[in-house]
């Protein structure tokens, strides 16, 4: 998400800025019943509200996985899939919520997408280890722990320990269980300090909310938003080479990211790089035509 780029079509449609309020508060049902009323008239509004109708979901479809609605998970994801078919995190938490329900088959193509989009993506990695320990497959699945550790020396937690020796004791159920409470670590760190980076911007505290993005790509850099955001904030700095960097940072993760791409002309003009701006510009226009930064200036 761009606090940058959104804020470009404030004002230009009315279901388009109460979703975005909405979605600030955290009522994403709400938020998805008003971006679903913006219509076509206005492109550059439609094509952004999609986007943060994907991300409404998504943070619904978390919000009912944890709480362990699992059916209602699967369906918002699937919905945010479907905006967003680049988003690595999307396809990982269909996985888990597939694997939750014992559907192992798809919860595992849904995983193995994620890695196909994000190959260092250890929490999928995990989670992929997981499922095949659940289904019987004991070699592959620790194998694939195994392989999520070595990505991310981070996952080495105590958790983990535990489950290696529940493992060793034969305790196939609590190793599991243990694996598990890595997960549970990892993403409520990560929404932790992504949430209260997104409220110190908002606030206008663009220093903190740098620090908490930064905590939050310390936990799993695999989250090309999360770059986004960083570069976002960078930028309210104006500390435009930070922002170009964490803004490319992203778009190797997801190459068709268009609000990053969108970031990173912001940024290069920013910094004085014209010509690298309008070569940004091009990729912009090829993945994203309706962006509000294709318009022509108002005369």
């Amino acid at each position: 998400m761009s606090f940058f780029n959104r804020d470009l079509v404030l004002g230009r449609n009315p279901h388009y800025d109460k979703g975005v309020r909405l979605l600030d508060q955290g009522l994403y049902q709400e938020a998805i019943a008003e971006f679903e009323q913006v219509g076509t008239a206005d492109p550059a509004v439609y094509r952004l509200a999609r986007f943060h109708l994907g991300q409404a979901y998504a943070e619904l479809g978390q919000r009912y996985l944890q709480g362990g609605l699992l059916e209602r998970a699967e369906a918002a994801l699937r919905h945010a899939i479907e905006i967003h078919p680049r988003f690595a995190d999307l396809h990982c938490h269909l996985g888990v919520a597939l694997r939750q329900q014992q559907r192992y088959q798809e919860a595992e193509e849904a995983l193995l997408k994620a890695l196909e989009i994000n190959p260092r993506f250890a929490y999928a990695k995990l989670q992929l280890g997981i499922c095949y320990l659940q289904r019987g497959e004991s070699e592959k699945g620790w194998e694939a722990a195994r392989q999520a550790v070595a990505l991310e020396p981070r996952l080495h937690t105590t958790a983990y320990q535990k489950a290696l020796e529940l493992h060793e004791q034969g305790d196939l159920q609590g190793a599991i269980a243990a694996l598990e409470q890595v997960r549970i670590s990892e993403v409520e760190d990560i929404q932790f300090h992504t949430r209260l980076g997104d409220d110190l911007y908002r606030r206008g505290m663009y220093a903190q909310a740098v620090e908490e993005y930064r905590k939050a790509l310390n936990v799993n850099g695999a989250y090309p938003d999360l770059h986004n955001r960083l570069g976002v904030a960078l930028m309210a700095q104006g500390d435009y080479a930070g922002a170009e960097e964490a803004f490319r940072r992203a778009l190797e993760v997801n190459p068709r990211y268009a609000e990053a791409q969108a970031n990173l002309v912001l940024a290069l003009r920013g910094g004085g790089k014209e010509a690298e701006a309008q070569q940004a510009l091009q990729r912009l226009a090829e993945i994203a035509p309706d962006n509000p930064l294709l318009k022509p200036p108002a005369p």
